[in-house]
């Protein structure tokens, strides 16, 4: 018993003092760098005649959609991202899919005809897309025509970087207005709660 744990502890030491060397490196100002709320936001925003604060209005979608998604752009580009997705929870994802969320991909980085790079991203692009729900949540049993499946932007939580990809929050929804992820109905509910609660305090 005791050769197998000195074994084990032999084992053990090298891959704990790799963690802690890993973690005595990371550089604390870089905490927060990644998500693009407060000191972040504003940087880019400013650029754009706007603030950080717009972020906290849950109307920004349809009002500045455009002046963000230029602030997101040139944040992408100097962190060297050239992804953005719109990231879900798609509907039986909680222990029943295999992974728990699912991402519809677009490019910011391109090419003209020449072969030069150029990046782009439209604030109706930033707040809505468009993907197969012909799987979900029931593994493809719908007609093809009522298989549209839509991501729409959710401004209650904070866009995101990771690697190269900026990821944006969204809804997963059908050409119905059917949820077919795991946070329209948790959205819903809360929508609802606030609403009658307000109600009953009038």
């Amino acid at each position: 018993m005791q050769s197998v744990s000195r074994k084990a502890n032999a084992v053990l030491r090298p891959l704990a003092s790799r963690a802690l060397s890993t973690q005595s490196s990371v550089d604390p100002s870089e905490y927060g760098s990644k998500v693009f709320v407060g000191a972040v936001a504003d940087k880019y925003l400013k650029k754009q005649g706007e603030s950080a604060a717009i972020l906290d209005d849950p109307k920004w979608p349809v009002t500045k959609a455009d002046k963000v998604a230029a602030a997101l752009l040139e944040w992408g580009k100097d962190s060297n991202a050239t992804t953005i997705t719109h990231w879900f929870q798609p509907l039986g994802s909680n222990m029943v899919r295999h992974g728990l969320s699912a991402q519809v991909h677009n490019n910011m980085l391109n090419f003209d005809k020449d072969g030069k790079p150029i990046y782009s991203l439209s604030g109706s692009a930033l707040i809505r897309g468009e993907s197969d729900g012909s799987s979900f949540p029931n593994g493809g049993l719908r007609a093809t025509h009522r298989a549209g499946g839509y991501t729409v932007l959710d401004p209650s939580s904070p866009i995101f970087m990771r690697s190269d990809t900026i990821f944006v929050p969204t809804i997963f929804v059908a050409w119905t207005g059917e949820s077919l992820d795991e946070k329209t109905p948790l959205l819903r509910s809360m929508d609802a709660l606030n609403r009658e609660g307000k109600r009953l305090l009038k």
